[in-house]
C-alpha cells in the first residue's frame, strides 16, 4: 500500500483562505468528477492558483482528498449532530439521535464521498480512514460517551460503550443506508422515518435498558 505523507502545512507566510480556496476548488472536481477522474491541473483550474501554490499546501491529490474528507465530513457531523440536553430521558434523547441519523442517505453529496472514499481506499487506507475519523467515528464517540454514563449510573447493562454505540446506529441505519448506496427504495421511504427510529430506539433498549424505560 501507498502510504501518504505526514499532514501537509501552510507554506511560511501562508494563509488559511489560500488553504480554504484550494480545498473548495477540489471538492468541486472531486464531486464532479469522482476520485480517479480529478487531476493536479483540474484542481489548479477549479482553485484558481498556480501548481506551485497547490503543491505547497498539499503534496499529492491523495493527501488534498484525505484532508477535504476529514475536514467535510467533522463539519457535516458537528452541523447535522446534536445530543442536546443529556440530562433528558433517554428514550427522547435516542429518538432525536435516530432522526438525525436516518435521514443520512438523503444527502446526494454523502453518498458521493461514501463512494469515493470506499473506491479510494483500497490503494490508499489513509483516505478510507480520514472518512471514518471525521465522519461515523466521530458520532460514535460523542454517542459512547453517553452510553457510558448512563451504564455508570444504572440506567443501561453494563457494556462496551463504543460497541453499544454502533449498534445503535446500525439498527436506525437497517434498511436505509445500504438501499441507497445502490439506489434502491429505503425502508424509511416505505413505513415513515417516524416508524424507523421509533422501532430502532425500542429494540435498542428493549436490549440494553437494566429496567423498563418508558
Amino acid at each position: 500500500m501507498t502510504a501518504l505523507p505526514a499532514p501537509a502545512l501552510p507554506p511560511e507566510g501562508g494563509d488559511s483562505q489560500k488553504r480554504q480556496q484550494i480545498l473548495n476548488g477540489a471538492r468541486r472536481c472531486f464531486l464532479e468528477r469522482g476520485f480517479d477522474a480529478t487531476s493536479m491541473n483540474d484542481i489548479v483550474a477549479s482553485a484558481g492558483v498556480s501548481k506551485a501554490t497547490l503543491y505547497a499546501y498539499f503534496p499529492s491529490k491523495e493527501k488534498l482528498f484525505a484532508d477535504m474528507v476529514f475536514e467535510d465530513r467533522r463539519k457535516f457531523s458537528e452541523s447535522n449532530f446534536s445530543l442536546g440536553d443529556e440530562a433528558r430521558p433517554l428514550r427522547d434523547i435516542l429518538t432525536d439521535l435516530g432522526h438525525q441519523l436516518v435521514v443520512l442517505p438523503e444527502h446526494p453529496d454523502l453518498l458521493n464521498y461514501f463512494r469515493m472514499t470506499i473506491a479510494a481506499a483500497a490503494r490508499f487506507p489513509e483516505i478510507g480512514r480520514a472518512f471514518y475519523e471525521g465522519g461515523p467515528h466521530y458520532t460514535i464517540r460523542r454517542v459512547a460517551r453517553l452510553f457510558a454514563a448512563r451504564m455508570e449510573s444504572g440506567e443501561l447493562k453494563k457494556a462496551d460503550p463504543e460497541l453499544t454505540a454502533m449498534q445503535f446506529i446500525e439498527l436506525v441505519h437497517a434498511g436505509n443506508m445500504k438501499p441507497c448506496f445502490f439506489g434502491m427504495p429505503t425502508v424509511a421511504q416505505r413505513l415513515g422515518r417516524d416508524a424507523v427510529v421509533k422501532a430502532a430506539v425500542d429494540l435498542f433498549l428493549g436490549g440494553m435498558a437494566a429496567q423498563a424505560i418508558h
